[in-house]
């Protein structure tokens, strides 16, 4: 009994992170769905930039959006000020006066009820949604909007490039962890939709917008709800944008981590009655394999370390103990030099691995507790 527990959960993580994917990138070689592209097609765009205070990001962004190679009588620029303390209202109405326009609300009220807000009062044909410190290529909305030519696609999600000049293991870890995310999106994409956008870089029909709770992470949701009305969710990866190395610590990253799991968790119970596995089956299938599994690793690893030890009487499960005996101990290892700003390469993919599975138990402990943290803070 105790190897049956064993190997079966470590057959569920491997299916998590090596089956699953492999499974879609082969459906969508046999039966992708391609998106048919338009480079022609410019409908009129509102860009929605949403800011705490960022009064020393604020204006590059804005200069990067106003720069962007699009037609200037077809871009509405909105930013999205949650109770800014600093001079982010101030740069924006002052130096950008007449480009842009100031969404400042009243207190904090979170990045979800902004986007509520600014979509309520925008004007362009596509709502485009970015945070402050994300900057855009010049042909990025171009390349987003082209898929809109297709009447099946209703949201379009790019891809994020992160900087790491800082080195920290948080963000190589983060980085390393977001390619891989994009290449399983990507294939996705492929067969039907994804359900998660990035949140910096994505784009939908302004009419297909559903105004969310302020609780619930508007890039899964939006997402599903656009899928749930019928339309595709797809992934353009030539929209590429940046995002600067945060320098962010492990604790710092951890609690991102699980903050964006618990808000989707609770996006995900939000959703419950679209999962269905008689009516969308794909779907199904999708948010236990990339969702609710991946984030039920953790109790996986912790049940095949327990049976490995009621199966110490043979060599082959004490050499599989050991290893992950070592594999944890180098994870450690790799926080403790990492707090005295020791950075190796060699223990980036133990570190952040465990670091992404301890996000969901915080996770859970949150939901748990009835936290719903609705705001950021900016570091």
């Amino acid at each position: 009994m105790a190897a049956a527990v064993f190997w079966g959960a470590l057959a569920t993580v491997a299916y998590v992170y090596a089956g699953y994917p492999l499974v879609v990138f082969v459906l969508a070689r046999l039966r992708g769905r391609p998106v048919h592209r338009d480079a022609a097609y410019l409908p009129s765009v509102s860009f929605i930039i949403a800011a705490y205070n960022e009064e020393a990001a604020i204006a590059a962004k804005l200069d990067n959006t106003l720069a962007l190679d699009y037609p200037r009588d077809r871009l509405e620029v909105i930013v999205v000020s949650d109770g800014s303390t600093d001079r982010t209202d101030e740069i924006v109405r002052t130096r950008y006066a007449g480009r842009a326009t100031l969404l400042a609300l009243g207190g904090r009220q979170g990045k979800t009820v902004g986007q509520n807000r600014a979509a309520a009062m925008a004007r362009g044909e596509i709502l485009i949604f970015s945070d402050a410190t994300t900057m855009y290529r010049p042909d990025c909305l171009r390349k987003l909007v082209r898929n809109f030519a297709d009447p099946d696609v209703g949201l379009v999600t790019g891809d994020v490039l992160y900087g790491r000049e800082a080195g920290a293991a948080a963000d190589r870890g983060r980085a390393a962890y977001w390619n891989y995310e994009s290449v399983l999106r990507r294939q996705e994409s492929a067969v039907h939709s994804v359900l998660g956008a990035a949140g910096c870089v994505y784009a939908l029909r302004r009419r297909l917008y559903t105004p969310l709770p302020a609780d619930l992470i508007s890039d899964v949701v939006q997402c599903v709800k656009v899928v749930e009305q019928g339309y595709r969710a797809v992934v353009d990866d030539e929209a590429l944008v940046y995002e600067p190395a945060e320098s962010r610590g492990m604790r710092e990253e951890l609690e991102r981590r699980a903050r964006v799991i618990a808000r989707s968790l609770r996006g995900t119970w939000y959703l419950r009655r679209f999962f269905h596995p008689l009516r969308h089956p794909w779907f199904c299938w999708q948010i236990l394999s990339h969702r609710l599994l991946r984030w039920a690793v953790p109790l996986f690893l912790v049940t095949a370390f327990l049976a490995n030890l009621a199966l110490l009487d043979r060599p082959l499960y004490r050499l599989l103990l050991g290893a992950q005996i070592a594999f944890y101990a180098t994870a450690l290892a790799g926080y403790a030099l990492e707090r005295r700003r020791i950075r190796l390469r060699a223990v980036t993919i133990p570190l952040y691995f465990c670091l992404v599975n301890l996000a969901p138990l915080l996770a859970l402990r949150a939901l748990a507790r009835g936290e719903r943290k609705v705001t950021w803070e900016t570091h």
